[in-house]
């Protein structure tokens, strides 16, 4: 089973959060995770505040929270936060059987 990271953020520019965008990859590929979308949603129903969603996929939820916990995942994420002025919205979705 793999298991899904649902991230929602607010609309601070790509430009913004370069450093974090360029260098995310690299901490996700020791856990063996895939972005799989990245964008602005377009909504469908509901009126969430958020304005950007991003997508990733791990092999086990042992991987998921792996990178997650990961000190080099928790340097990026502090430099995310500190450039942001607040966390994001980050979900773990056990994903279903293939």
């Amino acid at each position: 089973m793999h298991y899904v990271v649902i991230t929602r953020t607010d609309d601070t520019p790509n430009s913004d959060l370069g450093y974090y965008l360029a260098n995310v990859g690299a901490t996700m590929e020791p856990h063996q995770g895939r972005l799989l979308a990245f964008e602005q949603p377009e909504r469908l129903e509901g009126a969430g505040e958020f304005t950007k969603m991003a997508i990733v996929e791990f092999p086990s939820e042992e991987a998921a929270r792996g990178w997650y916990g990961s000190a080099a995942y928790q340097k990026l994420a502090a430099w995310r936060i500190a450039t942001m002025g607040k966390p994001v919205d980050f979900s773990l979705v056990s994903g279903l059987p293939a």
